[in-house]
């Protein structure tokens, strides 16, 4: 009668290979998840981060309303470079003293940059002033850093012109936001991120009574709007991956504005 087998003390050696494999992998697991929630904690401080630096200038309204906030790494990675092209703004904003003639307000889903006439022309002219080239510079710099759409509107007070170049308010205003358009066009902005409109003195900020009022209402409105971050994740990747090579800034030059 052969002998009976005696089991091995302890666990099978298979077993110990196993276990150690299953550990691995829950680590493995628990470390995406702490990365997942790292960046949601990334994306809550930059958020914050955001909505302060829109308070950088005279605003009423200084907050982004993100009804449905970034969560894929593409939106978060465009929402960080908009923060820190913000920063740039605002020290360029403080070195040209403009802060007193330059407002950041926002909409639903874009930022509003409003910039007195006083600040991008001479009176009942349309010619970009040089001294805001920097400025312009800066938001074409945010308009690339977030795949936005930049949209310029044209406004005047309610004082009537009459000349060969505008024989209304309408003309001026429509020159000037095109003016506007074509500088940003000039710096390497796709067309089909630019649009441009002029409303002449039929949108006043504040009535035409007193001149304070009329230079308040004499401007320019750019809208940088967020597009991609208020699209589907899907969405978001898809273009991400049309548009892996952002146009490259060229110098102004001789652009007849």
């Amino acid at each position: 009668m052969d002998e009976e087998q005696k089991c091995p003390e302890g666990l099978p050696e298979w077993l110990a290979t196993f276990a150690d494999l299953m550990s691995l992998l829950l680590c493995f697991f628990v470390l995406i998840v702490s990365f997942s929630s790292m960046q949601q904690v990334e994306f809550n401080k930059a958020m914050g981060s955001l909505q302060g630096a829109l308070g950088i200038l005279s605003s009423k309204r200084a907050i982004i309303h993100l009804d449905a906030q970034p969560t894929t790494p593409i939106q978060f990675r465009k929402l960080s470079m908009i923060w820190e092209k913000l920063q740039d703004l605002k020290e360029a904003v403080q070195n040209q003293g403009m802060a007193g003639a330059a407002q950041i307000e926002s909409t639903e889903n874009s930022i509003r940059f409003i910039l007195q006439d006083e600040l991008l022309f001479e009176s009942g002219k349309s010619n970009i002033k040089p001294r805001i080239f920097p400025l312009l510079r800066k938001i074409a710099e945010m308009n690339i850093a977030a795949n936005g759409i930049l949209r310029i509107e044209g406004h005047t007070d309610n004082v009537p012109i009459n000349t060969r170049l505008f024989p209304s308010n309408w003309e001026l205003s429509s020159s000037r936001a095109l003016n506007v358009l074509h500088y940003f066009e000039n710096l390497g902005i796709k067309r089909e991120k630019l649009a441009c409109s002029g409303f002449a003195d039929t949108r006043p900020l504040k009535p035409n009574d007193s001149p304070a009022n009329r230079a308040k209402n004499r401007r320019v409105e750019i809208f940088l709007e967020l597009v991609d971050l208020y699209k589907p994740a899907a969405a978001v990747e898809t273009a991400e991956g049309q548009n892996e090579k952002e146009p490259a800034f060229i110098a102004p030059g001789n652009n007849k504005l």
